[in-house]
């Protein structure tokens, strides 16, 4: 009984007050773990653990755990990636606090209700200082992404795209307002105490100020009280030599008057001088009006300067049936199938050719442009006057002694003397010694698709893939090889023209290349954009086996059609090694010269264009994955005749990546919102001075070229797919392979084995290398055979997982285990 009384005394000890004082000690220790776990966030902590197996957790002093430099270890790794990465980034330091201040309340015996107000705020501060974060990094790049976490970039992308600039300006608020809440929850009250603290202020200046002049005052009267007593010495010194004092007084008045009035017939001298001077001086001075006119005249002198005006010849016009007659030999020479190429009357003749100039224009901005530099002491030795369809480009040669930064500095006083939106400054043109200042024209000329397809230039031409994008200033059809680019990045804003620049590309390679030579794999998430061309799927889409639609719409099939893409880009690898080539041209010569056997699986190879018509769409629906095939595909699909050409109208840090960028050196940039956008995707501004509707910036990594865009229709596109959709094509659409999942299970053996399977398993355990080129030269079999019976021998357990470029592991050592294999399969 007494043993049992002695436990219920222990138990009646451990009353609520002692529970409550334990549980505000954990949660306090608790908070303080995750502090540390917070503070020591490394981003690389993640991706460690993520991929350790639970044996490697409890490995001592080895193992992927030695790499963590979370304080934490593992657990830390994992707190740290969800409040960091995840959350609210740094920020989420509040959150530890706010738990510390529960457990401080539970280990005082306070009322936990009294922290609703301080916690909601926390979090509400929390929320706001993220989102702040997240702007500063999206338009700003000042600040990494572990200050906002994925929490504030996402909100404030959506602020940014609801409220545009005004986004910034709401948080700023916020955060103000925030911060008069801290002081006092009423507004009123706090507006009231900042307006007693300013008038508490005002009256200590005063007071400081009245008692400065009251210091002064005093110091006056005893400086008065001093003279007087010296005064007073000097007249009893006085008395004692046998003066009278008067008498001192009135020599010593006397002769101070006459020292003042000497004084002043001085100063009167002197200013009647000055006066005099003045008035000369303003004598020899001409009027204000002849000033004025002189003014103007030196205005005029600048006429001096040589002003020449050139206007691009354009480039020589080919025969109206010369395209016909060259696009007629080249589906000659690829009888696949019977094909007619679309005709140049099938787009919209220009309804004024050429580009008129507007001389008087011209030489009002050139007076201006001069006029605005003279004043700044900058001379100008001669001036030519380019006309583009969009801008002309004055080109100035300054003197020897005018520094060539010093101009550049006023381009912002040349738009307000000028009047220009897009007025852009290049200081220096490149190759020349002259410095280029573009302004937009009034009347701009739009070019037309047909002035640009229907040249001799164009006509001739042995590129790959041409595309003519447009004119350049000089009036010259701007034409390029996208297999020399080799991948194309474009940015623009909604309006700008990137639309009409996609159909551009299209259009070029319809009218230059055979349907057996090129594919295209559209993706279009906006679903309007690119669906005119499902008319011609048999001729030149290359779409999944199966799929319901050719234009890849749906951004759940995004993903496993660029997956598909890269497998195709691997098996042409494949192929390129067995053929002894280095690129797809010398692959095709060599296949047509019969020299490679179809039965190994060799083929024709046509270039395929891959076009996403939206990539921050894909980002935001189907994450970050969409990133790898495509980084994959622009590092490696050059040699295999694999382009792309990726366009957005976001062109922010989190779509447009360093990987990305890194491999599309050839962008196009057109009208864009910010100086952040143009460097985001141009490396430097420029871009936000263009003035839309198709005026882009070209760059490959070599300067940039300033194009008008060629326009086309959607008339004119619906004419070309209906003209080519008529025809009798290919039987089906080009198919990309299909990605198999590599976990799937054994086949059926009844089935689906190859009859080849246990002659391919021999040779792979022979030679102890799971390869599909081994067994297309062992077995005499084409490649998508070969693969099909690798991946049975992967079911099977022979051969190991796929290693990329490198051959499979084999897993079967001897015979007998092989023959183990055959019997459970029923061979």
């Amino acid at each position: 009984m007494a043993k049992k009384k002695n436990k219920t005394s222990f138990l009646s000890s451990f009353d609520t007050t002692r529970k409550l004082e334990v549980a505000g000690i954990l949660t306090i220790s608790v908070a303080a773990l995750i502090l540390l776990s917070i503070a020591s966030y490394h981003p690389n902590d993640y991706g460690a653990v993520k991929t350790m197996s639970s044996s490697a957790i409890f490995s001592v002093d080895q193992g992927p755990s030695l790499n963590i430099q979370n304080w934490l270890g593992v657990i830390g790794a994992y707190i740290s990636y969800l409040f960091v990465h995840v959350l609210f980034g740094y920020t989420s330091i509040f959150i530890p606090v706010m738990i510390a201040s529960v457990g401080w309340c539970l280990f005082r015996q306070k009322d936990v209700r009294d922290l609703g107000w301080p916690l909601a705020y926390g979090v509400w501060v929390m929320l706001l200082v993220s989102t702040l974060f997240g702007w500063i990094h999206n338009e700003l790049e000042l600040v990494t992404t572990v200050w906002s976490g994925n929490f504030g970039l996402g909100t404030a992308a959506i602020l940014q795209t609801i409220l545009g600039i005004g986004s910034i300006v709401m948080l700023v608020v916020l955060l103000f307002v925030s911060a008069l809440i801290l002081v006092d929850r009423d507004l009123q009250k706090t507006i009231d105490t900042f307006k007693s603290w300013t008038t508490g202020l005002r009256g200590n200046l005063e007071e400081r100020k009245e008692r400065k002049q009251q210091e002064k005052e005093q110091k006056a009267a005893e400086k008065e009280k001093q003279k007087s007593i010296a005064q007073q010495q000097k007249a009893e010194a006085a008395l004692k030599n046998g003066r009278s004092p008067n008498s001192t007084a009135k020599t010593e008045s006397s002769s101070s008057i006459d020292d003042i009035v000497e004084r002043s017939q001085e100063q009167d001298k002197q200013r009647v001088e000055e006066m005099k001077k003045q008035q000369a001086d303003l004598e020899n001075q001409p009027p204000r009006a002849i000033l004025e006119k002189g003014e103007e005249k030196d205005v005029d002198d600048d006429d001096d300067v040589d002003l020449a005006v050139y206007v691009g010849e354009g480039e020589e016009e080919a025969g109206g049936k010369e395209l016909d007659r060259k696009n007629r030999d080249k589906a000659k020479s690829t009888p696949v199938i019977k094909y007619k190429f679309p005709g140049i009357d099938l787009l919209d003749s220009p309804p004024n050719e050429g580009n008129e100039v507007d001389l008087e224009e011209i030489k009002l901005n050139k007076k201006i442009i001069l006029d605005k530099l003279k004043r700044h002491k900058i001379e100008i030795l001669a001036i030519n006057a380019i006309v583009g369809p969009t801008v002309t480009l004055y080109e100035l040669e300054p003197s020897p002694d005018v520094k060539i930064s010093k101009i550049e500095s006023y381009a912002n006083d040349l738009k307000m003397a000028t009047a220009a939106h897009g007025l852009r400054i290049i200081a220096p043109i490149p190759g020349r010694s002259a410095v280029g200042i573009e302004v937009p024209n009034s009347s701009r000329e739009t070019v037309f698709i047909k002035s640009v397809i229907n040249t001799k230039r164009f006509v001739e031409s042995d590129m790959e893939l041409p595309v003519a994008f447009g004119k350049t200033i000089e009036n010259d059809v701007f034409l390029v090889d996208l297999t020399k680019m080799p991948h194309l990045l474009i940015a623009g804003a909604t309006g700008s023209g990137k639309s009409v620049g996609i159909n551009t590309i299209i259009t070029c390679l319809l009218y230059k290349c055979h349907p057996d030579d090129v594919k295209f794999v559209l993706i279009d998430p906006k679903k309007i954009e690119l669906s005119l061309y499902r008319n011609i799927q048999n001729h030149y889409l290359a779409i999944l086996p199966g799929a319901e639609e050719p234009i890849v719409t749906d951004t759940s099939k995004a993903l496993e059609t660029l997956e598909s893409v890269t497998e195709e880009m691997d098996e042409r690898y494949e192929l390129l090694k067995m053929a002894l080539v280095r690129d797809i041209k010398s692959y095709n010569d060599k296949f047509k010269a019969g020299e490679l056997d179809e039965e190994l699986g060799h083929r024709h190879l046509p270039y395929i264009v891959v076009i996403i018509d939206e990539l921050a769409d894909l980002m935001m629906t189907a994450g970050k994955q969409i990133e790898e095939p495509i980084a994959r595909l622009a590092q490696l699909a050059r040699a295999i005749g694999i382009h792309l050409c990726v366009a957005t109208q976001r062109p922010s840090v989190n779509v447009i990546t360093g990987t990305i960028k890194a491999n599309f050196p050839a962008r196009i940039a057109y009208q864009v919102a910010s100086k952040v956008d143009s460097r985001t995707i141009l490396d430097t501004g420029g871009a936000d001075q263009l003035v839309g509707r198709g005026d882009m910036l070209f760059s490959s990594g070599a300067g940039m070229t300033r194009i008008q865009n060629a326009y086309v229709s959607t008339e004119e596109v619906e004419r070309i797919t209906q003209f080519i959709g008529s025809q009798q094509g290919f039987k089906k659409p080009f198919h990309l392979p299909k990605v198999e999942d590599e976990e799937s299970g054994i086949p059926d053996p009844l089935d689906d084995i190859d009859e080849l399977f246990k002659d391919a398993a021999k040779i792979i355990v022979l030679h102890q290398q799971g390869s599909v080129s081994l067994l297309q030269r062992k077995l005499k079999i084409g490649y998508n055979r070969a693969g099909r019976i690798i991946d049975q021998l992967f079911n099977a357990g022979v051969v190991g997982p796929y290693q990329g470029s490198t051959a499979r592991d084999v897993k079967i050592n001897e015979e007998e285990e092989l023959d183990e294999i055959f019997d459970e399969l029923g061979l």
